[in-house]
Formats: C-alpha cells, structure tokens, sequence
C-alpha cells in the first residue's frame, strides 16, 4: 500500500511539472470551450501563481471578447481532474497540508463552460524551530545565516527550505568553501501544526587561489595579439585570494566582454593542502578572435532623412587588453549641404530649419579592463554637430570625456566628466521668448563659443527578459548632470539636471503583455531651487516631449511651451482696426500675425521640468501572430517652464492622448505606427516675424495685443519698440476628429 502511495505522489509531481503549452488543448469536433477560468476560497495565493501550475487555461482574451478570432482552447477533462491534484500537492508543497479542491464546470452557453477550483486552505504548518548545524568555524557566519528563505514561524514551505539549502551552499563556495555541503531534514508535527527544520552544514577546509596560470591561442592562422599579463588584469583574479565561484564567474565574463576572445574556460585544479592552508590552482583557457574588427550601417528616419554609421576597434591597443574604437555618424543626408535631393523622402524636415545642416560625429575611445572596484575607464576626444528638431544646433569642433562604467549583472552604473567647446544656435524666437535675448547682439552672445563642462552619473537596472520585447520586468535609469564654476564650465553655463525614467511589464495572458513608464526630469540653477526658473540654459540640456517615444498626442517636441513664426502679419491701429500708418507720430500702429496665414511655423522651446506617464496594452495579432502585434494606449505628459506667467505645474495641466497602433517586426526589430488622438488646442505664446536678413533680419513680435509701438525712421526703416512679447497668439484650431489625429511612425517600442 505505502509503495502504491509513492507511485501515485511521483505520478503526481510528474504531472504538476508538466507545463501548460506542452498539453494538447486544441479543440476538436464535440469540445467545449472554456470562457473563463476562476478559483474562489484562496487567500494565501494569488489566482495567477495557482493557474500557472495547472493545464487547465481558457481561451485568449480576444476570441472570448469578440469570439472570431484568437486562440480557441477546450477542456481536457482528464487533464482538469489531475489539476485538482496539482492544486492540493501546490498547497501541500507551500505548508498548507490540510488543503481541499473541488472542482466545478458551470455551462456558459452552447459548447462553452466556465470552470472553477473551490479551495479551502485550511491553517499552514508553520516552523516552530529552525536549527542549522556546523557554522560556528565559518568565516563571515552572520553574513552566511542573514535572510534566509525560511523563517522561524512562517509556513513549512518545501520550496522556502530548499531554496534556503542552495543559498547556504552559494554562500559558503563564495566564501572559500568549494567543498561545501548542506543537507536538509525536518520532522512534521501535523496535529499540532507544527514542524521542526535542521539544517546541517559540512563546510571543509578555507580554500585560496594558488597559481593562476594563462592558456591563450590565437585565431588559427593568426599571432598572439594580447599577452598573458593582460589577460590576468582583466579577469581580476591573482595567486592568494579567497575562493569564490562567483569571482572566478566574474573573471570568465570580464574576458568575454572584451569581445576580444572567442572561447573563455576557468578551470580549476583539485585542491591541494599547503601547511594549513588548502589551494587550489586556476587556469584561464582562452581563444583570441578578430583583433581588429570595422561595422558599417546605414538607415532612414523621417527626422534625420538617410544616416551611416562606421566603427573601427582595436581590442589589443597598445599591446595589452585596452580597447580603441573610432566612430563615425553622419545624418540628414540627402536633406543637408553638399548632400541633398531627396527631400520629398524626408517632409518633416522641410518644416526644421536646422535640418540644411549635416548633423555629424566622429570620435575615437580608449578603454582598458576593470579597475577601481571594477569599475571601466574610458577616454574619448570627439567633434560633433547635433540638433533638435525645430528647436537648436549644437556645435562642438573639439570635446572630450573621461568616464567610469561598472556592469553588475542587471545593475549598470556611469560617471563621466566632458569638456567641450562649442556654441549652440537656437531659434530667434526661442532666444527672445525664453531667455529675454529679442535683440540680435544679444542673441550672438548666446551662441559664441563657450566652455560647457559636465559632471554627471547615471544609474540603470534592467530586469527585463528581453531588451526588445520584454514581457515581464523592469527596468530604471536615473541621470544625474551637473555644469557650473565647480565643473569648470563658463560661468554663463550652470544648471543641475535630474531625469528619473522608470518602467514595469506583466504578463497578463499568453497574449496580452501590459507596459507601463513614467518619466519625470527638472533642471535647475546652481541653487538648486525647484520655486523660481533656472539661469540660463543651454537649449541642448532643456526638456523636451511629444513624439513616438512620449507622448504620442503631439508631434516631435511639440508638447509644452512654444513660440510661433507667423508667415504673414497685419499692421492695426490701437483700436484694433487694420490699417495705420507708421510714419504719423499721431497714429499708434502695432503688428499682429494672421492666424491663419500659410507657413505658420512652431517653435519648441522645451522646460525646465517634465513629466510623461505611459501605458500600454500589447496585443498578439490574431492575423499573422509571429509578425504583427496591436497595441492600445494612453500617454499623458506636461513640460513646463517654472517661474515664468502662467506656469502650472499641477496635474491637472497635463495632457492626455490616447491611441492604437501596429507593431511590424522586422530583422531591425520592431517597426511601430502610431494614431493617437489630441483633444487640445496648442498652447498660446508669443508670435513673431523672423524678417529676411537681405531685409534687416529683424525679429518683430506680432502677438496680438502686444503694445510694441510700430514707427518709421527718418530714412524710411520700419522699426518697433523694445520690450516683452506676449504670450496672447493662440493657434487655430480644427474641430474636425480626423485633424485631431496625430500619425507617427518609430522604430522599436515606445518604451
């Protein structure tokens, strides 16, 4: 009888192992469908954590809501019956030894059920005393026995003890214990409720690194390019440190990620007593790939028109395991001097201004192996011209950076310090509305070249299951920037800047992936106040949204605060009659834009503080599921400049758009196109006329309402008086629903 009760508990782990995709769930003629699968009576687990442990699953979210399409799953009725004992052994498992299931099939129509599990769970075995046996001769004992799984008075988890028995046993080879073994044993008083657990540790003898020695090959046909000295730096590991797997597992992935070798082995030899102390010798196998190896890309965007990319690296650079990269970018081909003629490919760079210039990057970095704590250092001298549409063009001849990386399994952490000198040209209007700058002087002084010296630290962690698709995890990047007189920068340069972006993926069903991202930056002075508006800023380290990768509602950098360039303007008289003229002192004469003139042109001027909220629903294509994926989503955000009129930072400033779009996935990966609908006029702010420099070049503000007195000069000029133009313009605005729709167009996921 005892035998036949083990057969049937090993049938039954047998069974409870068995994953869900691997049982025939396809319905044949006379299966019923299953709508819907519900557990009632748990308390201790989530209804998530107990269908994942059973067969039993209904049909996808798409064939029960609109049932033409989706996947379509039936009940196996003897699979249903031996859930139930999946069910009781889960519970069992996790303490709960006195837990019943039933099971019931309610009919939800013609050839359609729902199922239910009743659960009663009745009280857990808890662990009343928790014994662990042969520590007290270990080295770092209270750091080996710290947050165990099991616990003394929570449940007799089996799950909890034996993951409690790998941590010892991690922990101990760790610590110079390669030896080390755990065995577990528990006595179960189940009238009482209660349980006994002992764990019994036979850790050996302390061990140390004795020799580490190098087993290098070169590519076949090839000469050694890195020496054995380098080799030892860059796995980090020497003759009389302390065993650790996870070192030596360190050492193997520092060599890989060099990229330098195609084959990594850290061997080790059988541990030998010296006196009274054991070693054990270390042997790094490694085979040298490609010294020198050279990447060329090209690409399209609607934004940067036609781009190529090349890269050069050297992974033996001056003899030993640093690394040389040389990079080289270049963008808005085809739109850009001497390059251009393709235009009518690129129509949303005909409306940036900044788009005539060829955007380009050419660098080169030195990095070498881990130091300071595994920290990467790395040196790069560079020359750039960069801009952002509509809004700037970031020139720097000569720059350079020094930073330190560290990669810790799903952390990641940068420090960096750059020096450049450049010169930013920004939009007229955006000079005059946000930094005061109306006057052509005073907009050369902004755009001289100026020492911009950075301080900064970034911060990721990464726990997705894929970098371009996740479907559970998380992840967080926080970037910290900083630039004033303790930086070395020029004294008109100082601002501190903080973005935090964080997102979560769940998995709500096979086909359903729900993602969601918030993201929250400011940029302030050098006194760190978040009350008043920072000095001035540099437009290249301003805030921007609106786009495929915040807000959707809005096009590139068009959510926030904005100055308009109007194509054509009206001259009226100060009872707003049009007409006037400028040259009778008697009659007062301003200026004011036509609203609906053609040409009229937005100007982004970005904040000094964001936030953008996303979610999303990912949907698999019920047409063609391995290429395309639906989405549906609501994206809010809001970019404000503090300490300027009408700034409100409130959330009921922000602006809400949502939206449904299509994912193609593609060699590139994801190629996105999103519709999304926006409910709002654009925000009202200054107006003004960018007259032709063959003309004057002069920047005249034709907000309306503005009360710039308009006169002419004694040689017949046309001039304005000095002083703030207000923000008063207000963009028309269509009222139809398809104006209101906002198109765009991404590669890879939104966020």
């Amino acid at each position: 009888m005892t035998r036949r009760l083990h057969l049937l508990a090993a049938l039954a782990v047998v069974w409870a192992a068995a994953p869900a995709h691997a049982q025939d769930l396809v319905c044949d003629p006379g299966d019923v469908e299953v709508t819907a699968l519900e557990f009632s009576g748990n308390v201790a687990f989530a209804d998530a954590a107990l269908a994942a442990g059973i067969v039993t699953t209904p049909s996808s979210r798409s064939r029960r809501a609109f049932r033409l399409f989706g996947q379509r799953r039936c009940l196996d009725r003897q699979q249903f019956a031996l859930d139930a004992v999946r069910l009781r052994l889960f519970y069992r498992n996790h303490g709960y030894v006195a837990a019943t299931v039933d099971t019931q099939v309610v009919a939800a129509g013609t050839g359609r059920v729902r199922v239910r599990f009743a659960i009663t769970e009745g009280a857990p075995v808890t662990v009343s005393e928790l014994i662990i046996e042969g520590t007290d001769s270990i080295v770092g004992r209270d750091e080996l026995l710290a947050r165990l799984a099991v616990q003394r008075g929570a449940p007799f988890d089996k799950y909890a003890i034996e993951e409690s028995r790998d941590s010892l046993s991690r922990r101990l080879r760790n610590s110079g214990y390669p030896d080390a073994d755990v065995f577990v044993g528990y006595d179960t008083h189940v009238a009482a409720h209660t349980a006994t657990v002992r764990f019994s540790v036979q850790a050996g003898p302390r061990v140390r690194l004795g020799r580490v020695a190098v087993d290098a090959r070169p590519r076949n046909g090839a000469k050694r390019g890195l020496t054995d000295s380098a080799v030892l730096r860059v796995a980090g590991i020497a003759e009389g440190d302390v065993y650790s797997e996870e070192r030596l597992e360190r050492a193997k992935r520092a060599l890989y990620q060099t990229e330098a070798f195609d084959q990594v082995a850290v061997l080790t030899d059988p541990t030998i007593a010296r006196g009274d102390t054991a070693r054990v010798g270390v042997t790094l196998s490694v085979v040298e790939g490609y010294m020198r190896v050279g990447r060329t890309a090209a690409g399209y965007g609607t934004l940067d028109c036609f781009r190529a990319t090349g890269d050069l690296t050297q992974y033996n650079f001056l003899g030993g395991a640093a690394r040389l990269d040389l990079h080289g970018r270049v963008s808005k081909l085809g739109i850009s001097e001497p390059i251009t003629g393709a235009a009518a490919l690129c129509p949303q760079a005909k409306a940036d201004p900044y788009s005539r210039d060829l955007n380009y990057y050419i660098g080169a970095s030195a990095t070498r192996g881990a130091l300071f704590r595994r920290f990467t250092p790395s040196v790069t001298l560079y020359s750039e011209r960069r801009s952002e549409y509509k809004s700037f063009l970031r020139s720097a001849p000569i720059g350079s950076s020094f930073s330190l990386s560290r990669a810790l399994g799903i952390i990641s952490q940068t420090a960096g310090y750059s020096v450049e000198f450049g010169k930013t040209e920004a939009q007229p209007a955006l000079l005059c509305a946000v930094f005061n700058a109306c006057e052509d002087a005073d907009r050369q002084s902004f755009s001289r070249q100026q020492r911009l010296a950075v301080a900064s630290f970034a911060f990721t962690r990464e726990t997705g299951d894929s970098p371009i698709d996740p479907s559970r995890g998380t992840s967080l990047r926080v970037e910290m920037r900083t630039a004033g007189r303790h930086t070395g920068s020029d004294p008109a340069l100082q601002f501190n800047k903080l973005l935090v972006d964080g997102a979560v993926y769940r998995t709500l069903s096979p086909d359903v992936i729900l993602a969601a991202r918030l993201r929250v930056g400011a940029v302030v002075g050098p006194s760190l106040g978040f009350s008043t508006a920072a000095l001035y800023v540099p437009p290249h380290e301003r805030l921007f949204a609106g786009g495929p990768t915040t807000v959707r509602g809005f096009s590139q950098n068009e959510l926030g605060p904005a100055v308009y360039i109007a194509s054509s303007y009206d001259t009226v008289r100060v009872n707003g009659l049009p007409g006037g003229n400028p040259a009778n002192p008697a009659d007062t004469v301003f200026f004011r834009a036509v609203a609906d003139g053609p040409g009229e042109r937005t100007v982004p001027t970005g904040g000094n503080a964001l936030m953008v909220a996303n979610i999303e629903a990912r949907f698999r294509s019920p047409i063609l599921p391995n290429l395309l994926q639906l989405t549906g989503f609501v994206d809010v955000g809001e970019v404000w400049n503090r300490g300027t009129p009408g700034a409100n930072l409130g959330f009921g400033a922000l602006r809400w758009t949502p939206g449904v779009g299509v994912r193609l996935r593609t060699l590139i990966g994801f190629v996105g196109f999103n519709l999304a609908h926006n409910s709002y006029r654009r925000p009202g702010g200054a107006a003004y006329f960018d007259t032709p420099v063959s003309v004057g070049g002069a920047l005249l503000c034709v907000s309306p309402g503005n009360s710039l007195r308009v006169s002419r000069t004694a040689d017949g000029q046309t001039t304005q008086a000095t002083g703030s133009c207000p923000a008063s313009f207000a963009p028309p605005q269509s009222a139809a629903f398809l104006r209101r729709l906002n198109f765009s167009m991404s590669i890879g996921q939104a966020f």
